[in-house]
């Protein structure tokens, strides 16, 4: 298509129009779509100025990258190239060893790609992206040259340049146009974040629980973080917070942790009803409503509680009463409330970074070998039938192989996302028709080219706003302008058209067929590696404790607690709660241990009996561990009848976390004993 100089569309216009005419859209959905359609268009025209070969991977490029703000824009641009970087050097490398032996260059092919997924399965966020990038990046510029070798640079340098250029030009109208403010964003998340965690604590006092809600609220504390990290990226003052967020987001997650034990022991003792709880309750709620200048009333709070045990563990003698361990259990959450708004304070007055706590991620091997097994099969056999059939357009198809491969193997659920993709692209090549055989042909002039592609591109970021037509929407913005073709030089055939749009359709199917065939998705076999890996982490902590803290275990917890919600609907309410609890016991048993490990170091007496309960831990044998846990507390119970006040609390502290461990196992011993909760 011939060229010229010439205006681009009116867009203030267009969104006037648009939001006139779709009362219902959210005004964010329309400025998403026509700014990332925009710049799909500008990045168009740039790489028509150039005179590159084929310009429409610079506008795919801007919606692949496009995302709601600018600092997941960004975030996921730097991954995009760094993940295009290396597997431009990839596919280089594997054209330069086996561009004369097809066979194993279609092996090598498939094994990169298969490596790339399950890399990316074991990362996090647009991590993950970059490793799926570096995997279909190889496939794309591999057997592109596979059949002319000597141009492979160049292929992997327009390749670059094309990714470069939609970048930048998508990162330069969301900077104008979508600045966000990443400071007060993060503000507000954390503020409605501490709000829902106060509300749902008082709930739990009331005894009025809900168990998905705090399920729920462990995986915002992930979520709270990734925003965090969006926000960094555009934020040097976020950046420098981000560590002052994190220790914000453990201290929540503690108070959880503590109201959800609550939540246990309340609902198996409804007789006991104290003054202190139903003050706690109403502190809570105050600071769901106004979390604001509350430290005093917290710390005043903490101490009547403190009180209340020591006289309630003099009354109680040798053994443990309900209400002591409920106690014990209500001052941890005082704690950790007192925690969560002083480090929240400081946050706000902080203007100097500080070091972020450690953070730990659930990782499923079984997965991740699932997952790259996946794409190198996909791979594998599509080149197979590439070569075997002599497909003319046979490099089309296995380069769209492993895009799904790559891309869709390490979602939760690859077959409704190939699915609601294959969709899209069908859609893609209903409008690539129209666009290519009616409309495209009776005019001229990017103009007019801008208005025609530019009405199908709004429309497909707006579905991709949408989370039931998202899927739908990404795989028309991906393919459009694949279909349409745009080039300097002439439009594209209709052999050409008809090869590219069944090359696309059936490598989509190929791909979405081999994951349903090809280790189905099984959450029960999820959740039950993840039960494992639980265990064996327990056992790895009683063997090893110096080597474990006690944010990495919370954090890794909560990542557990956010794959299972993952899972969706394919698990039944009873089991999602039995999972909660069982995954909170499992945290109090590793955290309490932490803790015992500190408490030996400074109480020569305590050191025989931790030890022992780490043996037992260490091989599981739960009937064994209550035992002696249970007699270990009574003992150092007994021993601080003597001592002053704080010596006495600080054994009472080990006695209470021995019993803690003791309780916890007894009460889920199926759930240690690796028996799970059947739908």
């Amino acid at each position: 298509m011939k060229i010229h100089r010439c205006k681009l569309p009116d867009l203030t216009a267009l969104g006037t129009a648009l939001r006139r005419s779709l009362p219902g859209v959210p005004w964010a959905s329309i400025a998403f779509a026509v700014r990332t359609t925009a710049a799909s268009l500008i990045a168009l025209y740039i790489a028509f100025r150039m005179n590159l070969d084929d310009p429409k991977w610079a506008a795919t490029t801007v919606w692949i990258v496009a995302q709601g703000n600018r600092g997941m824009s960004l975030s996921k641009s730097q991954y995009r190239i760094l993940g295009t970087t290396v597997g431009a050097v990839a596919a280089l490398a594997l054209i330069a060893l086996f561009a004369q032996t097809p066979e194993l260059f279609v092996l090598s092919l498939a094994t990169w790609i298969g490596l790339c997924t399950g890399v990316a399965t074991s990362s996090r966020n647009f991590r993950a992206y970059a490793g799926v990038l570096a995997g279909y990046t190889a496939a794309i510029i591999a057997v592109s040259a596979a059949s002319a070798p000597s141009n492979a640079f160049n292929l992997a340098v327009a390749r670059f340049l094309y990714v470069i250029l939609g970048i930048l030009v998508e990162a330069t109208l969301t900077t104008i146009f979508a600045p966000g403010e990443p400071v007060r964003e993060v503000r507000e998340s954390l503020g409605r974040y501490v709000k829902q965690a106060a509300d749902i604590c008082a709930k739990v006092l009331r005894r009025k629980p809900d168990g998905l809600a705090i399920h729920r609220l462990f995986a915002g504390a992930l979520e709270l973080d990734t925003t965090a990290e969006y926000a960094a990226a555009t934020s040097l003052t976020v950046r420098r917070k981000i560590g002052h967020l994190r220790t914000v987001a453990l201290a929540v997650l503690s108070q959880l942790a503590a109201a959800q034990t609550l939540s246990e022991q309340l609902t198996q003792r409804p007789d006991i009803k104290d003054e202190l709880i139903e003050e706690t309750a109403q502190l809570l709620e105050r600071v769901a409503m106004a979390p604001g200048r509350l430290n005093a009333e917290v710390v005043a709070a903490t101490s009547a509680v403190d009180s209340a045990l020591l006289v309630e563990a003099d009354a109680s003698g040798d053994s443990f009463t309900p209400r002591l361990l409920v106690l014990n259990r209500l001052r941890l959450l005082l704690a950790a409330l007192s925690e969560v708004l002083t480090r929240t304070a400081q946050m706000e007055r902080a203007d100097a970074p500080t070091a972020r706590p450690d953070f730990a991620w659930h990782r499923d091997s079984v997965l991740a070998w699932h997952n790259g097994i996946r794409s190198f099969v996909a791979v594998l056999a599509a080149s197979a039938f590439w070569i075997f059939s002599a497909w003319p357009s046979g490099a089309g198809f296995v380069t769209i192989v492993g895009v799904v491969s790559a891309l869709f193997a390490t979602r939760p659920n690859p077959v409704d996302g190939a699915l609601g993709f294959l969709k899209g692209a069908a859609c893609a090549a209903l409008a690539g028709a129209l666009c290519n055989f009616v409309l495209l042909p009776a005019v001229s002039g990017f103009v007019l080219l801008a208005y025609i592609a530019g009405f199908f591109m709004v429309c497909a970021g707006l579905a991709m706003r949408n989370p039931r037509t998202a899927a739908i929407g990404s795989g028309f913005a991906l393919f459009f302008w694949n279909f349409i073709s745009p080039v300097n030089s002439t439009r594209i055939n209709d052999a050409s058209f008809l090869n590219s749009a069944i090359a696309t359709l059936l490598g989509i199917a190929c791909g979405a067929a081999i994951f349903a065939i090809l280790f189905p998705r099984d959450p029960e076999a999820i959740r039950a590696r993840l039960h494992r890996a639980v265990r064996r982490d327990l056992a790895e902590m009683a063997r090893s404790p110096r080597e474990w803290n006690a944010d990495a275990w919370l954090s890794r917890t909560a990542d557990r607690l956010s794959r299972l919600l993952a899972i969706g609907s394919a698990i039944p309410r009873a089991c999602k709660e039995s999972d909660l609890r069982g995954l909170v016991a499992a945290w109090t048993i590793g955290d309490s241990l932490l803790a015992l490990r500190d408490f030996a170091a400074k109480h020569s007496v305590a050191r025989r009996p931790v030890s022992v309960v780490l043996k037992r831990l260490h091989r599981f044998d739960v009937g064994r561990l209550v035992s002696v846990c249970d007699a270990a507390a009574r003992r150092l119970k007994r021993q601080g009848r003597e001592l002053s006040d704080t010596e006495r609390r600080e054994l009472l502290h080990g006695a209470i976390l021995m019993q803690t461990i003791a309780d916890a196992a007894n009460a889920h011993a199926d759930f240690l004993r690796g028996r799970m909760t059947t739908p």
